[in-house]
């Protein structure tokens, strides 16, 4: 028995592109998966340590991927990464028999990535065939100690949904409900929104486990209208497990000197315009005159713009009247 492996994310060259895809999955369906899972917009809070995982049977293949935030930035956002294994719907009951042990070592069963030797070179391309695993049922894990829900949920599987929380907590009842024999299989969005399987949803893929982020307690829902049928009594709620959160740097001693806050380099003036009508003004010169000096210039500037015909019709009009009245007298 053989699987296929799964790889989508984006580089500097490329954007979010399936570089190895299964050999009969479709565009149409890889464009499915790439908008269900474009709905969760901050993966920051997502490592290769402690994943998204998600199980949904598409087209020809059953799907197992993991949705991390990659480490990579592309225009100041995290680039997330998804990846997994893909198995002919032929081998479902094959895979439902190993998928608590491939969940349980998703590190190293679903880390497709290291099989590139380079993300931002690396072309499109289909995937081989690889050789099953060997599963150890002595590895499967157990699940949580209080299994009174999953027991439950066995009765309720057509009509309800089982959700858990997204901490360790969750991931162990969500092992422990794959390794019950009792469910021939489950379908499951572990780290995930609302708008994601209301996607999946909308492609007719339907999830039997769904863990949101912000999933509390462990709980029975509805699938028809998403209301609470019954609830784990008694669970005290742990927070969502995260990522590390980067180490503050280290107080300096007390007789350290305080550390030299940078100096900016002085600014340049600017420098005067030489051919700008307008700069004196710019630069303020006009205000150190005087009102009478203003106007002054006012009147000088008026007396050199009068044209010389106006002054020379004057005088040749006093001396026509002139000559006029001279004659006039004889």
């Amino acid at each position: 028995m053989n699987y296929e492996t799964f790889l989508f994310t984006r580089n500097q060259q490329r954007d979010f592109t399936a570089f190895i895809r299964p050999k009969d999955l479709t565009n149409k369906e890889i464009s499915t998966i790439a908008s269900a899972l474009g709905n969760v917009n901050d993966v920051s809070e997502l490592s290769a340590e402690w994943p998204a995982l998600y199980c949904f049977p598409i087209g020809e293949y059953v799907l197992l991927l993991r949705h991390y935030d990659s480490g990579r930035k592309h225009a100041g956002r995290n680039i997330p990464m998804l990846e997994g294994i893909a198995v002919k719907r032929t081998r479902a009951r094959h895979f439902a028999a190993a998928l608590p042990h491939f969940v349980a070592h998703q590190a190293d069963l679903l880390a497709v990535v290291r099989s590139v030797p380079d993300i931002e070179t690396q072309t499109v391309q289909k995937s081989p065939d690889i050789p099953w695993p060997n599963v150890q049922s002595a590895e499967v894990m157990e699940g949580a100690g209080d299994d009174s829900l999953v027991n439950e949920f066995v009765a309720r599987l057509t009509d309800d949904r089982l959700f858990i929380p997204f901490n360790t907590d969750g991931w162990a009842m969500l092992v422990g409900a794959l390794s019950d024999p009792r469910f021939p299989s489950l379908y499951f969005a572990f780290g995930t929104n609302s708008d994601v399987v209301a996607r999946l949803n909308k492609a007719e893929i339907d999830v039997d486990v769904v863990s949101y982020f912000n999933t509390t307690t462990p709980s029975l829902r509805s699938r028809a209208t998403n209301e609470i049928t019954s609830e784990l009594k008694g669970y005290i709620s742990k927070p969502p497990k995260t990522r590390p959160k980067p180490a503050e740097p280290e107080p300096l001693p007390a007789d350290a000197p305080a550390p030299m806050r940078p100096v900016a380099p002085p600014r340049a003036a600017p420098k005067k315009p030489q051919d700008d009508s307008l700069a004196r003004y710019d630069t303020g010169e006009e205000a150190m005159l005087t009102p009478r000096e203003m106007a002054r210039k006012a009147q000088e500037a008026e007396q050199q713009n009068q044209p010389e015909s106006e002054n020379s019709e004057s005088v040749f009009g006093w001396l026509g009247g002139l000559i006029a009245r001279l004659l006039g007298r004889k």
